[in-house]
């Protein structure tokens, strides 16, 4: 079945499963204490899991043991929209009594402030937001997000190529996430996610497999000492031993739609 089909098929269960997160994010916004930061990580997992399913995406987990209990800087790859839905759901334990669930916090653009149906989800799920026509302000923004995902022992994700590949190939890795890791002294975790890329590409047939790595833990004391830009270097590495390209079919990827052209 073609995800055109699929989501003809799915399209109430998918539209629900939207309004219901919308409406929890909607109530988080107007009462900011009324939900705990594990329960938004928690709906924001299950409502997006649930999406991930409709749309025919099952999800393999290599490494969960690899991400520690305690704060930590998740570094994927960056390849398509659904890449937050794919860490969330990989850092859930399924039930699983001998692992643990992993919170989360996200950095991204602020131009996700101008799009209302993602920016109050964004806010709850404790996203910081960088603005690019302020580049005085990343820096602070940036010590800000690592000392919030240390306090509250969160697992903190940033896509360090910044935007999202068009040809299935990973990009270059800005050092603003390893400059983050080192003033808040976190340790690392370089994620690969793999076969991504045409995740909405409407002509796609069948159950899309996605691949999540996580990576071995790079400890702050590694790194500590290095240039940014050599740690960016490194960690694109790690991501790069496994990460396979691939051919882009998807318009979501090739065109970067749901991305400024002007951020890029």
């Amino acid at each position: 079945m073609k995800l055109k089909t699929r989501k003809f098929w799915n399209f109430l269960p998918l539209v629900i499963n939207y309004l219901k997160l919308k409406s929890k994010a909607a109530r988080n916004k107007r009462m900011p204490e009324y939900y705990t930061l594990s329960q938004k990580c928690d709906m924001f997992r299950k409502y997006t899991y649930n999406i991930l399913k409709l749309l025919g995406i099952k999800l393999k987990v290599n490494g969960f043991d690899n991400v520690p209990n305690g704060p930590c800087l998740l570094v994927p790859n960056h390849s398509t929209y659904l890449d937050p839905f794919f860490i969330a759901s990989a850092l859930w334990n399924f039930g699983d009594g001998n692992k643990i669930t992993k919170n989360f916090a996200f950095i991204a653009k602020a131009e996700v402030k101008n799009k209302k149906s993602i920016f109050k989800i964004a806010e709850l799920i404790n996203t910081f937001f960088i603005d690019l026509e302020k580049p005085r302000e990343i820096p602070e923004t940036l010590l800000e997000f690592g000392n919030y995902i240390k306090s509250k022992k969160l697992c903190g994700v940033m896509f360090a190529e910044g935007h999202r590949t068009e040809d299935g190939k990973l990009g270059e890795f800005n050092s603003g996430a390893f400059r983050t890791a080192q003033s808040a002294f976190l340790p690392i975790v370089p994620v690969t996610i793999n076969n991504a890329c045409n995740a909405l590409d409407n002509n796609r047939n069948g159950i899309l497999e996605v691949e999540v790595t996580f990576h071995n833990l790079m400890k702050p004391i590694m790194f500590q000492t290095l240039n940014p830009k050599d740690i960016a270097d490194q960690v694109k590495s790690v991501i790069a031993s496994n990460y396979k390209d691939q051919v882009v079919t998807s318009k979501e990827t090739i065109k970067n739609k749901y991305s400024s052209k002007k951020n890029k």
